[in-house]
């Protein structure tokens, strides 16, 4: 994978841990989409008709699922069906090859296709055993069936809406805990691979999809738990972190609430003396929840509705003030600020050019930037793809895995 912009080399991060992935769908192959990405070998134990799961789950390109094409690049593809006579030495191989070994089954389905924690012990003491489940290991759902939307059902992060004579989901919603979790997982994997090599033995990391949708509401639980009410809407903060519409009817965030930022977006809006002049500041900033009622919105207003998003988004610049203009997703992919830092990749697959959105983390060696400093870091952010392989074909590495796991073909 590349993205369409060019760097200086740097050079490549040293090998990562090996990987070996049983899970399906959406959180393991997303914590393993992390791993590849940092450098970790990772091999897809894959059903050899559906594969991972995403391989065929719509919608599609050119026939190829996009939740294949944009989480498993960097991977390697072993397709072996769990019922055939070679499923169980394949499995001991892979817990004895791997560092890490990535599970998404509930604990019984996990037993019953040998990959569950005891065994996968029995063949390697020190291995790296990361389980994700969907409701955690104890309690009422625990041990139910369920797919990603069920767990944000129960965490409380689903909005519903009417649509006729039932509830609906609204159209932008997104869900947010398998995504966490899988990002979770790769976290903890690390964290168990240092413990690791502090002389503490094979390790354990658990995650639920539950538990990581409910930890993306960590401001209403806090919130709610010590003061029994939700945390405050973004609407209700002031008239200093509010939205404000423009001339061409676009939204522009802006969020000036230190005092000198307050006074320069004041003068850069062209707004009355006494306005500026007006804030409490003891504790560092003012977002302007009490001067609501005094109308100081509808005063900021009626001057961005003065001129268009573009030339605020000018002038505002020129001041250095935090603003930014409400755009959506599918403009901001295509901005050349997404392409400065590295936000898409394309890479050929099966001769054809696939693009897509690529893990946001790069880590780049110190003496590769050594002399150039920020400008050297920006350009490896941006070119944190480069090296990485397209996703594998179904079954695409079978020969060259098992030679490596010393099994025969």
């Amino acid at each position: 994978m590349s993205t369409t912009t060019s760097s200086p080399p740097v050079t490549p991060c040293a090998k990562g841990p090996k990987v070996a992935d049983f899970s399906t769908h959406l959180s393991g192959p997303i914590a393993s989409r992390q791993l590849a990405h940092l450098g970790a070998d990772v091999i897809k134990i894959e059903h050899p008709r559906v594969g991972d799961g995403n391989r065929f789950f719509q919608p599609f390109f050119h026939e190829e699922g996009i939740h294949h094409l944009c989480l498993n690049p960097g991977t390697r593809s072993l397709a072996v069906d769990p019922k055939s006579p070679q499923w169980p030495e394949i499995v001991r191989a892979a817990a004895q090859w791997a560092d890490v070994v990535i599970v998404g089954n509930r604990p019984e389905n996990a037993r019953r296709l040998g990959i569950d924690l005891a065994t996968m012990q029995g063949h390697n003491p020190a291995l790296i055993y990361c389980l994700i489940t969907g409701y955690g290991l104890e309690g009422e759902f625990a041990g139910l069936p369920a797919h990603g939307l069920n767990m944000d059902a129960l965490a409380g992060t689903v909005p519903t809406e009417p649509n006729g004579d039932r509830p609906d989901i609204p159209e932008h919603f997104r869900t947010a805990g398998t995504t966490l979790a899988g990002v979770e997982a790769a976290l903890g994997i690390y964290a168990a691979l240092h413990r690791r090599s502090q002389g503490l033995g094979g390790q354990v990391v658990h995650v639920s999809i539950w538990e990581a949708a409910l930890s993306w509401m960590w401001r209403d639980l806090g919130t709610y738990a010590n003061l029994g009410r939700q945390w405050t809407p973004y609407r209700e903060l002031g008239s200093r972190y509010c939205v404000y519409g423009t001339r061409d009817d676009k939204a522009l965030l802006v969020c000036p609430m230190e005092r000198h930022f307050w006074e320069r977006f004041c003068d850069a809006v062209g707004l009355p003396e006494a306005l500026k002049q007006r804030g409490d500041w003891t504790s560092g900033s003012d977002m302007g929840e009490h001067y609501i009622a005094l109308g100081e919105r509808e005063v900021i207003q009626a001057h961005m509705r003065a001129r268009t998003s573009d030339e605020w988004v000018h002038i505002l610049k020129a001041a250095d003030i935090p603003f930014a203009p409400i755009v959506h997703w599918s403009e901001a992919m295509a901005t050349p600020h997404a392409q400065a830092n590295g936000v898409m990749a394309e890479y050929e697959y099966r001769g054809r050019s696939v693009k897509v959105p690529v893990v946001p983390v790069s880590v780049t060696s110190g003496s590769d930037i050594a002399q150039s400093g920020y400008e050297g870091l920006a350009a490896a952010h941006r070119e944190k793809t480069r090296g990485v392989r397209p996703p594998p074909r179904l079954g695409e590495h079978n020969q060259e895995i098992l030679r490596e796991l010393g099994l025969v073909d």
